[in-house]
């Protein structure tokens, strides 16, 4: 019997950390450190999952050139037999694309990202349409940041790339997790509406969630994003940087399950990627189950939440990946005496408007 893949679909690409303690003076010699990385939501969340022991089928944003093939490497160092057979062969790459770089430069608290655009012609969407024709056995279905997405690159296609995967794997009635990239939530709530009603679980951080469900000249409060996802009857997560995360499923009305924050002190590296990571740990949890209780998603968010602490223990967002021994005994160390709380009715209306207070003053 074939074993059952999570796919994923998302970018990849080479990240060059430049680290200077000072800031870095133009027109001048500055001496920095500077640290080669994989990047990209794609990457990130099969790097992730293989290392927890996952079977992962990658189809990510990835050209046949030197990085392209490192990153080829990188992935075959982790993954069981079945992710073998995809990854290491020639259809694991987008013929005519190259693999995208980036450059980011941290200097002291501040942090400047140089990202350099994607081709202009979308060769993603033909990919991943014969791809997904090909005999997959699939549990479920990771949807990150897609590069190709972009407004300016569509013009010719029917569909945006993550349309046509939502449609194909909801009709196969497969878990769809999405955590949308820029290219994709440009487009607005008004657009993504009737797709999104066809996935399982939308996350966002709370500044995305502001710009996406914007329909004025004011942003949505936090209850009124809330009774989107409500009214679309999929469940949701809203990362809220260093305050931890608000959950809320379909299945229980006037209810969320607030992550509270956990404090690494001294081990705080970078936060880069800690948002794929929560995605990749909630997806570990609830892989296969399309039918999941509330309590399976407030399990879920606690082990999500240690894999988002965790990856802010170093640079990027795919580095230091820990193993499933590693993630899990630091999952027990920090929760231990550290639930998701649930909060209901007029308990969860103060709550949210605490934090809409709280990023109103921080924004």
């Amino acid at each position: 019997m074939k074993k059952e893949n999570i796919i994923v679909i998302g970018g990849a690409n080479i990240e060059y950390i430049v680290k200077s303690e000072t800031d870095i003076v133009q027109g001048s010699k500055n001496y920095v450190e500077i640290e080669e990385l994989y990047g990209g939501s794609g990457l990130n969340y099969t790097l992730r999952l293989l290392k927890s022991g996952k079977s992962v089928i990658p189809l990510l944003y990835v050209g046949e050139d030197s990085i392209g093939i490192d990153i080829q490497k990188h992935l075959l160092k982790y993954c069981d037999e079945e992710s073998a057979k995809f990854i290491d062969s020639d259809t694991f790459f987008v013929k005519g694309i190259k693999t995208l770089r980036s450059v980011i430069v941290v200097e002291g608290v501040h942090r400047t990202i140089l990202a350099q655009d994607q081709n202009s012609k979308n060769l993603f969407l033909p990919f991943l349409k014969d791809k997904l024709s090909k005999e997959l056995e699939v549990s479920s279905v990771v949807i990150g940041h897609i590069h190709n997405d972009a407004s300016s690159i569509n013009k010719n296609f029917h569909k945006l790339s993550s349309e046509f995967v939502i449609d194909y794997f909801s009709d196969l009635g497969k878990l769809i997790y999405c955590n949308f990239g820029s290219s994709q939530l440009s487009y607005g709530f008004l657009f993504w509406k009737d797709r999104l009603k066809k996935i399982d679980i939308f996350q966002l951080n709370i500044h995305e969630a502001k710009t996406f469900f914007k329909t004025d000249d004011n942003p949505p409060t936090l209850l009124e994003i809330i009774n989107h996802f409500s009214f679309l009857e999929i469940s949701g997560i809203i990362t809220l940087d260093k305050f931890g995360a608000i959950g809320f499923t379909k299945a229980l009305k006037k209810t969320i399950f607030m992550a509270r924050p956990v404090s690494l002190g001294e081990e705080f590296v970078d936060s880069t990627g800690a948002g794929d990571a929560f995605c990749a740990g909630m997806v570990y949890t609830l892989d296969q189950n399309v039918s999941f209780t509330s309590d399976n998603f407030k399990d879920a968010m606690e082990v999500a939440r240690s894999w988002a602490v965790y990856a802010c223990k170093s640079y990027g967002g795919a580095n230091s990946c820990p193993s499933l021994d590693t993630i899990e005994n630091f999952h027990k160390k920090i929760n231990s005496e550290n639930d998701v709380l649930i909060y209901k009715d007029e308990q969860m209306v103060d709550i949210l408007s605490l934090i809409d207070s709280t990023f109103e003053v921080n924004s």
